[in-house]
């Protein structure tokens, strides 16, 4: 992107406010030279762990082993059933093995209810709240009754509730650690790296790790609930995903990330998931750190710029008939050859600096879990379908039941 780097600054308004308890931490909402520092320790440590490897294929492949098990246990394959918590659970555990290393059991999932309990609320709250929008409008009235209430206090009570769950498991871990040992997690990896470097602190480490959770789970584990309604509306989709599968895999071994190049049409599903889904419309608000010029517009320094993400993929002239699920919009006429030209054009990670670090292990985890779920599971709607999103912060799945059907 020509001179994008100009517009990695961050806006110090809400809504970007109201996801940390402190503004320039962490990477999200962080921008200059804090934000590079933490950015660039956090993508060494997380490489250092496997980001992209082979080691974290397997730790997500032991999180689809523990949502079958769960899957088994608990879905008789007649009753209607809900998968959002099994989807959520599966997702999260590779967060939570990455950075604290340790899962939650499906037995036992009380804490972990909590948590997305908290992060889902405040997400909702803050997406739409018209006094979020006073206060970055004029943000001297959040000291106002009502419009402080309402846009602020409410929702940095919000993000309270979230940052304790975070800074317990931080503090357990920060408490018991062995700078002579070898790290095993994220955390005991970047308070290694606080001894070596005072750009890093406690409260960029608190906030790393809820970027990570918010990012980490909204990115994987909602496509991946759009990924079941849309695929239970279109059961020809299903069935032909499911053939390409068991052509390229078969039954007698699991998928590997090896397969992806082999699977054109499993690939284009998930692209088109990821095109309808569209969960994150708009990428936040993005500031201008110098005088730039965008199509013949003087844009100066600290304007506040809004990548809008939707607009894109649901362009006529960029996808045809972009209301319709057709996942052969990303092949050839071959039916055989990914279309490139189509795929640049899909940017639901965004691009340039700001684009999502942790793309590759979202993308690595739609993969081999609904791969997983395809060749051992047939789903199958039990009322009409509404693909309606609920407008938050991201657009969620309204909440649905389908059969799910051992195969």
């Amino acid at each position: 992107i020509p001179s994008g780097e100009i517009y990695a600054g961050r806006s110090q308004l809400p809504p970007e406010t109201l996801l940390q308890k402190m503004t320039q931490t962490g990477v999200l909402i962080s921008d200059g030279e804090v934000w590079r520092e933490q950015r660039r320790t956090s993508l060494r440590i997380m490489r250092e762990h496997g980001l992209g490897k082979s080691l974290m294929e397997a730790q997500v492949n032991q999180s689809i082993d523990e949502m079958l098990h769960q899957l088994k246990s608990t879905n008789d394959g007649v009753s209607p059933f809900d998968m959002d918590m099994p989807i959520q659970l599966c997702v999260g555990n590779v967060i939570n093995e990455t950075l604290f290393g340790y899962h939650f059991k499906h037995s036992d999932t009380t804490k972990f209810e909590f948590f997305i309990r908290c992060i889902t609320k405040h997400l909702q709250s803050v997406k739409d709240n018209v006094y979020v929008m006073i206060i970055m409008t004029w943000p001297w009235t959040k000291n106002l009754p009502i419009i402080g209430d309402k846009g602020h206090n409410d929702l940095t009570a919000n993000i309270s509730q979230y940052h304790e769950f975070i800074e317990e498991e931080v503090n357990t871990i920060a408490k018991n650690f062995d700078a002579d040992h070898e790290p095993t997690n994220f955390v005991q990896s970047y308070l290694a790296e606080m001894k070596k470097n005072p750009e890093l602190d406690m409260n960029n480490l608190y906030a790393i790790v809820v970027d990570f959770w918010l990012a980490g789970m909204e990115t994987t584990s909602t496509p991946l609930r759009w990924a079941l309604l849309l695929l239970v509306k279109n059961r020809e989709v299903q069935d032909k995903m499911r053939a390409e599968l068991l052509s390229v895999v078969g039954r007698e071994r699991r998928i590997e990330m090896a397969d992806k190049p082999n699977l054109p049409y499993f690939n284009a599903v998930i692209a088109e998931i990821q095109r309808v889904a569209n969960m994150i419309p708009f990428l936040g608000f993005h500031r201008s750190t110098e005088d730039s010029v965008i199509g013949g517009k003087f844009i100066p320094k600290d304007t506040l710029t809004l990548p809008q993400i939707f607009s894109v993929m649901k362009d006529d002239d960029v996808f045809e008939n972009p209301t319709e699920f057709l996942p052969e919009r990303f092949l050839e006429k071959d039916g055989k050859t990914f279309d490139k030209k189509q795929i640049e054009r899909l940017i639901v990670f965004g691009l340039g600096k700001r684009q999502c670090v942790g793309e590759g292990l979202s993308l690595m985890e739609l993969i081999l879990v609904l791969a997983t779920l395809i060749l051992n599971y047939r789903f199958e709607p039990i009322e009409p379908i509404d693909l309606t999103p609920i407008f938050s912060a991201v657009l969620l799945p309204k909440p649905y039941k389908c059969r799910v059907i051992p195969i």
